[in-house]
């Protein structure tokens, strides 16, 4: 399955050879190996489902035009390790300010939200204290700790930075980049940082996240999907069409490609074709209508156009996000935690061999009911039959007082928040059965 040269680079991580370094050599992966490191890199965030906050959702669910962000899963990558603290690239979108600042929604904990974030093997991780106290639009210099927010999300009056959420337009401001930290003593893969000043037009790229179908429109009726509990990852892949500067006017956005994405993989990390993090996810066309979207183009509505990579090089922006998804560029978010002076143990060595036949699909098994082979590079996106959460409501449905007593969370799988009959130094966990 392996080439010996990819071995042998994966081997050599970032040392030069003949005068080349081994992240720029290293072979071209397939989309089953991608879509290996996705499965074991590709998280999934959404703040706990307490009692207040599910009343909120049931009672905006049949009312998607009052609906903007009741409850809004997301989608994120692995970035960093330091000991057991883990570091997750995603954007700020993902969290809405009114989580973070309405102290109703969640009383069991005097008041402080608390997220979870679901890991490749099944496990939910909370995450405390995420409120970073800079409110929206953000005030001070940011602060690496549990949320790190560039950007941030609420309802404004249009035009303006006056917060409005009774009548306001879910809108974004800033720049839509975002880190949030999460700790275990399970041992993660990293995902690989790439270079996105090497990916040119032309070039595929690979999304991987988890879509949330509520947020489309049945095709049959017209109308929301309604209540959906199970998730199921996607790899979308597709061409990239154009290239910007980052700005901050565009929330930073740089990377435009084919739309094969899906409302609620927002931050999911977008692939090079050797298996590197390029860029961020974030944004999807305008053009294809989601369920409940204002018409603005910060909606976090995906998917959209099929506009050729030729034609897409001479448009404008506008014309650029109403047809194509778009994507951070992580140089620029390198930049941006440089100019803070973070310090990140990012990972630039390729993808080691070893992990990603840990979750290597065979293609027998990833065949669709039709005998289409899902890698098939014409069927553009992949549904990860492997990668899936059964009921996402009982899932983020954990409870204070199992998190308080460092119980095993109400989710799949256990959390175990510091429990003293635990080994503090567990072995390298198998995320893939």
């Amino acid at each position: 399955m392996f080439y010996l040269k990819r071995i042998l680079l994966s081997c050599l991580g970032g040392f030069f050879v003949g005068g080349v370094t081994a992240s720029d050599a290293v072979a071209a992966l397939s989309m089953a190996e991608i879509n290996s490191i996705a499965r074991q890199t590709t998280v999934l965030i959404a703040p706990a489902l307490t009692p207040p906050l599910r009343q909120d959702l049931d009672n905006n669910r049949n009312n998607p035009l009052n609906a903007q962000g009741v409850w809004n899963p997301g989608s994120g990558v692995i970035i960093a390790k330091d000991g057991r603290k883990y570091y997750v690239l995603t954007v700020a979108h993902n969290f809405l300010q009114r989580h973070l600042d309405t102290k109703d929604y969640w009383p069991d904990s005097k008041g402080l939200p608390y997220y979870g974030i679901r890991t490749g093997d099944g496990e939910i991780h909370v995450v405390k204290n995420v409120d970073d106290g800079r409110g929206c639009p953000l005030r001070g210099e940011p602060h690496l700790q549990a949320l790190l927010r560039f950007g941030c999300r609420d309802r404004f009056v249009p035009g303006t930075d006056t917060v409005d959420r009774g009548n306001g337009r879910d809108d974004i401001k800033g720049i839509d980049i975002a880190i949030i930290t999460f700790e275990s003593d399970n041992n993660y893969p990293v995902a690989t940082v790439g270079d996105a000043s090497q990916v040119q037009p032309g070039d595929t790229v690979y999304i991987s996240g988890w879509p949330d179908p509520e947020k489309e429109l049945d095709p049959t009726t017209g109308k929301c999907r309604g209540r959906v509990a199970r998730r199921q990852r996607r790899l979308a892949w597709g061409p990239v069409t154009a290239k910007v500067n980052p700005d901050p006017q565009n929330w930073g956005y740089s990377i435009f490609y084919t739309d094969n994405t899906r409302a609620g993989m927002s931050g999911g990390p977008v692939f090079d074709s050797n298996g590197r993090v390029v860029g961020t996810h974030g944004m999807g066309s305008t053009s294809k209508p989601s369920c409940g979207a204002s018409p603005n183009t910060s909606s976090p509505a995906e998917s959209g156009g099929d506009t050729s990579t030729v034609a897409a090089t001479n448009l404008d922006l506008n014309t650029l996000r109403r047809q194509f998804s778009s994507s951070q560029n992580v140089n620029f978010f390198m930049e941006l935690i440089s100019r803070y002076h973070f310090s990140l143990p990012l990972q630039n060595q390729p993808p080691d061999g070893r992990m990603i036949q840990a979750c290597l699909l065979p293609v027998q098994e990833i065949a669709s009911n039709s005998g289409v082979v899902e890698f098939d590079a014409t069927t553009d996106a992949f549904e990860d039959a492997k990668d899936v959460v059964e009921d996402i409501y009982k899932l983020y449905s954990f409870k204070l007082e199992n998190l308080l007593r460092d119980e095993p969370s109400g989710g799949s799988g256990s959390l175990l928040l510091g429990d003293e009959d635990e080994p503090q130094n567990k072995p390298p966990r198998s995320i893939c059965p």
